[in-house]
């Protein structure tokens, strides 16, 4: 559904028009998103204190980067990843913006949950599972409270959204 019908999208009561068109414009191709991932890779990289409490990230929101392995190309790939704080775990949606389909993070892991986290300057191994059915019930609203858009993407498709559980390994 929100992968061919964007421009049918409607703004959310909670969101202000001209946050709304912002959102459209960073999300209306998933060539934007990619590209806008890959900025937000260099710019953690090169300075990263602060992203995992969201007070150095561009957008306000806790974020980490998590590098998983390639399902088919083998080599590693690092994505930028707005995150839940649960305990010492990090929950992660593969949301894609409502988008119809998972976002190849979310392949790369159901292929080898093992990858590495790095919160600001910190980085680990890890290992991702998915999240049980009693955890997504509980845990949902909290989520989605910390940050809306993630329900009202998954309002705009018929695509459970897969989230994951990763643990420090």
């Amino acid at each position: 559904m929100a992968s061919t019908n964007r421009d049918q999208l409607v703004r959310p009561d909670w969101m202000s028009d001209e946050d709304f068109q912002g959102l459209l414009d960073a999300t209306k191709s998933l060539e934007r998103i990619r590209g806008d991932a890959k900025e937000d890779v260099k710019r953690y990289k090169a300075n990263p204190e602060g992203w995992s409490t969201g007070e150095g990230s561009p957008s306000g929101l806790p974020t980490l980067l998590m590098t998983s392995i390639g399902r088919k190309s083998g080599e590693e790939r690092t994505t930028p990843l707005v995150f839940f704080a649960n305990g010492d775990d990090c929950i992660i949606v593969g949301s894609l913006a409502g988008y119809d389909t998972h976002p190849a993070w979310v392949h790369n892991l159901n292929a080898k949950p093992e990858c590495q986290i790095q919160k600001d300057a910190d980085v680990y191994a890890a290992v991702a599972r998915d999240i049980t059915d009693e955890e997504r019930a509980a845990l949902w609203p909290q989520m989605v409270a910390m940050f809306p858009p993630w329900g009202y993407f998954q309002d705009q498709t018929d695509r459970p959204f897969a989230i994951k559980v990763v643990s420090r390994a």
